[in-house]
């Protein structure tokens, strides 16, 4: 026996190590496996970022394809259109020479003309002024006089420049209060906002809590019906009750059906315990062996507790058969 359990040792042990080694070269692989797995993840990004430029690279292609199509269908719309001007190119010589040719005559004319406008022979060209000349006195009185006039204009200027003056600081005034006030305009208009929305909210609650004590009213006055019925029906309930009659004809009802529902249980309960009692008189005795429905707790009082649904088992006692089976012996397991 002693030489059996060695072999199964020593098989145990080199099933062992051929397990362990088997385990160590399946974790090698696993780790070449994950590196491969690695690199492939690796070359599948790079070959996906490459697939990415490649897409963006003929997108822009394509765009350039179209813009050179464009470019194409425009210079053949050029070349058309060249095409039907060519053989209007010798009629629109003739009439290039032909408009140089009146150009020249009429320089030609403006330049006689301007020497006829300025030649001061010609008494057709000129004419002599009406009046006189006057004194140097008059002159002097003349030229004061518009001095006075020149100073009254000068002080007016000077007026107009201030009140200019006036008014551009005013407007520059009112056009800072203005860039100020757009910022204030739109708090306010936010501010316009939100009471507008509060408003429509404070709205809508409002006519809820209209509908709610529309609600209220309803049931209120069914309840004040409801009351009035039932006042009406305690005042008849009292008159009946002076008169030594039940309240109403429902509570006599339910009074008769109280008493015969009392009598039924105390009737089936009297049936139930006659028949018990005849039972117990007529079952015969039993020779098994009474089990136990309750235990005693251990909480000092000594008092016993049922068992309930969950009683515990009983086993059976063992048979003769008991003494062929040997109690098993586990073995101890060496690795």
């Amino acid at each position: 026996l002693a030489w059996k359990v060695e072999r199964d040792m020593v098989r145990v042990k080199k099933m062992y190590e051929v397990a362990v080694e088997e385990r160590n070269f399946t974790g090698i692989q696993l780790i070449d496996r994950n590196d491969e797995l690695c690199i492939l993840y690796e070359k599948t990004n790079i070959q996906e970022q490459i697939l990415r430029n490649g897409e963006y690279e003929y997108t822009q292609r394509i765009n350039e394809i179209r813009v050179l199509h464009l470019e194409q269908k425009r210079l053949a719309w050029k070349v058309e259109v060249t095409k039907k001007v060519l053989p209007k190119i010798p009629e629109y010589q003739l009439q290039i020479t032909g408009l140089r040719k009146q150009l020249t005559d009429q320089v030609a004319m403006g330049k006689k003309l301007s020497l006829s406008l300025e030649t001061p022979s010609g008494s057709t060209r000129w004419r002599i002024l009406p009046g006189k000349d006057l004194e140097p006195e008059e002159l002097a009185l003349k030229v004061a006089e518009l001095e006075e006039r020149l100073n009254e204009k000068k002080e007016q200027l000077l007026e107009k420049e201030l009140v200019l003056e006036e008014v551009s600081s005013l407007s520059d005034r009112l056009r800072r209060q203005a860039a100020d006030g757009r910022q204030g305009t739109l708090e306010l208009a936010q501010a316009v906002n939100g009471v507008q929305s509060r408003i429509k909210g404070v709205t809508r609650k409002m006519m809820a809590t209209v509908s709610e004590l529309s609600l209220y009213q309803a049931t209120a006055m069914k309840l004040e019906g409801d009351k009035t019925g039932l006042e009406e029906v305690l005042a008849e309930a009292r008159e009946r009750l002076e008169k030594g009659e039940a309240p109403t004809a429902d509570a006599e009802a339910m009074w008769f059906r109280m008493v015969r529902t009392t009598e039924m249980r105390e009737e089936t309960a009297r049936l139930r315990s006659e028949e018990d009692r005849v039972a117990m008189l007529e079952a015969p005795d039993s020779m098994a062996e009474p089990r136990p429905n309750a235990y005693i707790p251990d909480d000092g009082i000594g008092l016993p507790k049922p068992y309930g649904a969950h009683a515990p088992f009983k086993p059976q006692e063992p048979g003769s058969s008991m003494r062929f089976i040997q109690k098993p012996q586990p073995r101890e397991i060496q690795i």
